[in-house]
């Protein structure tokens, strides 16, 4: 990765920031990694790393509480953070679709396109009668801010996600750009820490 060696000030470059979301795909879903060829039962990598656009961080609210007081109203804390929203992640599609593939797969494991069944395939772990294992089909998505120098400068992690939606394809003969497709994902907690790369 490149690295800014010259002293300047951050005001005086020019703002080339960009995101990447990498995660490593659920146990599950690593179970369809049956081989390298590319196939319709088959998930090409353990892990995804995708440069992504968007409303990608999504607010953090820790809601305050109003208390009457002598005619008045006071505000409190809460101390306790308001459920995050899902997050949408606008992604381009790569020229052989595998990131678009993997969300679908990744759908497909939570409702089979044709039974409409959770997990048709029996790829989560089960213990007879025992509870699902939501770690199975669930990973921590991490996203890094860049900064114009291609160094990590800030990691938000989401714990314990999966995806919900998987956005449609648009295409135009007409846009020269490429093929963009989104997913949103929702997930338990947000870890966020400064990288000094």
């Amino acid at each position: 990765m490149s690295r800014n060696v010259n002293q300047q000030s951050i005001l005086n470059k020019n703002r080339l920031d960009k995101f990447v979301l990498v995660f490593q795909l659920p146990d599950a879903l690593k179970k369809i990694k049956k081989h390298n060829n590319r196939s319709n039962d088959n998930v090409d990598e353990d892990a995804f790393q995708m440069s992504v656009f968007g409303a990608v961080v999504p607010p953090i609210t820790v809601a305050a509480i109003q208390i009457p007081f002598a005619g008045s109203n006071l505000y409190n804390s809460s101390h306790a953070k308001e459920p995050y929203p899902p997050i949408q992640v606008n992604f381009v599609i790569d020229n052989e679709f595998n990131n678009y593939w993997t969300i679908y797969k990744w759908l497909d494991l939570m409702h089979d396109d044709k039974t409409g069944l959770f997990d048709e395939d029996r790829l989560v772990e089960r213990t007879d009668n025992g509870p699902l294992q939501f770690n199975d089909y669930q990973t921590d998505l991490t996203l890094y801010g860049l900064d114009e120098f291609n160094n990590r400068r800030i990691e938000f992690t989401y714990t314990k996600a999966f995806p919900i939606t998987l956005g449609s394809i648009d295409f135009n003969y007409r846009d020269s750009g490429e093929i963009q497709g989104s997913a949103t994902f929702v997930f338990s907690q947000i870890h966020t820490k400064l990288l000094d790369t």
